[in-house]
């Protein structure tokens, strides 16, 4: 019995193995597909903005950026936003009930004074007590929403929502650097479409050892901290070869909450935000996407190459201990909640393809990786272990994640997609992380995978805590 239950085993891990490599090399290829129709599709930079400057028909949008105890950050971070260029947009900042000087530096830094309001509730969130404007014409774009605490990302961006008067919003993080051309970027797919796009997703990239200056990444740099290093190499696979090659199937299933562009009427109609969830971003995406299906229109979700955000990472082994565990929680929330849309082709290559994939690959892999090491453990005690074989395996995926990390390197100098492209020594510190990052960091990710999956079996109450901000270094 015990052998039968070793060959199996052995096998199934086997062949779950290359499957995960196989579905990888296949999202590279029609990443490099999507690439290249983007290239050949959408102009330069310069060619989007005359067309956007020159037409009666573009669209508002409006930028919704929550903020919970953000006084380390929150003047630079909103100077960033201002520096967008776009012909019209709004900035409106939800301030979550702070208890430390966010709200103060705000009115302080910008001028900004109380101003009458009425606020229809077009989805749920805690009651808003007061809006701010600025009397300085400087800052005319910016407006400040002053709500009851809402403890969750989730209800502050639905605030947003209710104040918004734009047909398409933008939501991010307000700890962001938001690059000036993002919104060009990403509206681009929006009027370039025939189909009607409900959302586009932006690259992200970590600004953890950029220099900032006037609310700008002049200086483009990969971070000096081993922790968010690892996270820029998940950030460029995930964006450069997941992402894209998931819109290159028309099948995109996340936006990411960091920053990302949506269809104000279609998020109305879907009910917002769930203020309940731990994945907001995932969740608001598939009640989309459910609403449009079950409606019987058309639809896409685009997503855009070029670097469009940096945020602060996570820099301490609590700060990404809270934030990944919160993020598994999120998913199984998201697998227990939306579980009519997995594996349904009712809801199109979303529910029929995507959701599977992460399903499969995604969600099971921390237990299967969990498994895996208590069977290893096993064999050890009981002398079982072929050793030759093991190598061989462990040699193959070793092997195969550096040629991903090539790949997405190759990516990124074709997309010209950060200013460090050029510089030798940042890509040999991401390959030197990517060396490592088998034996350090992604042991320390599935650990805190299942910690959230126990955590959300066994019905502990879940507690959003926002990680502590650094700052950005600034350009003397």
């Amino acid at each position: 019995m015990w052998l039968t239950i070793y060959y199996v085993f052995s096998y199934a891990i086997f062949i779950y193995s290359v499957a995960i490599m196989l579905s990888y090399l296949v999202l590279a290829i029609l990443s490099l597909r999507a690439q290249r129709e983007q290239r050949i599709t959408t102009p330069s930079d310069a060619g989007i903005r005359y067309q956007f400057h020159g037409s009666p028909l573009t669209p508002s949008v409006s930028i919704i950026a929550p903020a919970f105890n953000e006084e380390v950050t929150i003047i630079d971070n909103v100077r960033s936003l201002m520096q967008i260029d776009y012909p019209d947009f709004e900035i409106i900042v939800v301030n979550d009930a702070s208890t430390d000087r966010t709200l103060e530096l705000l009115v302080e830094e910008f001028r900004l004074v109380e101003v009458p309001h009425v606020v229809s509730m077009r989805v749920p969130s805690r009651p808003i007590k007061r809006l701010f404007r600025s009397v300085d014409n400087r800052y005319a774009k910016l407006l400040v929403v002053d709500k009851e605490h809402g403890g969750r990302k989730s209800d502050a961006s639905n605030a947003g929502i209710n104040v918004c008067n734009s047909p398409y919003f933008v939501c991010t993080d307000v700890d962001c650097i938001v690059e000036p051309m993002a919104l060009y970027r990403m509206m681009w797919h929006v009027v370039g479409s025939h189909v009607p796009v409900i959302g586009v997703s932006a690259t992200m990239l970590m600004s953890n050892g950029c220099t900032v200056e006037g609310g700008r990444v002049v200086q483009a740099a990969v971070p000096s901290s081993p922790l968010p290093m690892f996270q820029q190499l998940e950030y460029l696979r995930s964006f450069l070869i997941g992402k894209l090659g998931w819109s290159a199937l028309g099948t995109l299933p996340n936006i990411s909450g960091g920053f990302g562009l949506f269809d104000t009427e279609v998020v109305v109609k879907s009910g917002g935000y769930n203020p309940s969830s731990m994945a907001e971003d995932v969740d608001l995406l598939l009640r989309m996407v459910t609403y449009m299906k079950n409606s019987g229109q058309d639809f896409r979700v685009a997503q855009v190459p070029e670097v469009c955000c940096w945020t602060e990472g996570p820099s301490t082994l609590r700060a990404i201990y809270r934030q990944r565990v919160r993020w598994a929680r999120g998913l199984f929330e998201i697998v227990s909640q939306h579980r009519k849309v997995f594996f349904s082709r009712h809801y199109g290559p979303i529910g029929a393809v995507t959701l599977p994939y992460i399903f499969l690959f995604e969600f099971i892999a921390p237990v299967l990786e969990l498994g895996g090491i208590l069977f290893l453990v096993w064999l050890l005690f009981i002398g079982g272990i072929n050793w030759s074989t093991a190598f061989v395996i462990f040699g193959m995926i070793y092997m195969f994640s550096q040629l991903m990390t090539f790949v997405v390197f190759s990516f990124d100098h074709r997309l010209h997609a950060v200013s460090w492209r050029r510089r030798g020594s940042s890509y040999l510190k991401l390959m030197l992380a990517s060396l490592l990052e088998p034996f350090l960091f992604h042991p320390l990710i599935s650990f805190c995978a299942n910690v959230g999956y126990f955590r959300f079996v066994k019905g502990a109450a879940a507690v959003w805590q926002p990680i502590q901000r650094r700052g950005i270094r600034k350009k003397s």
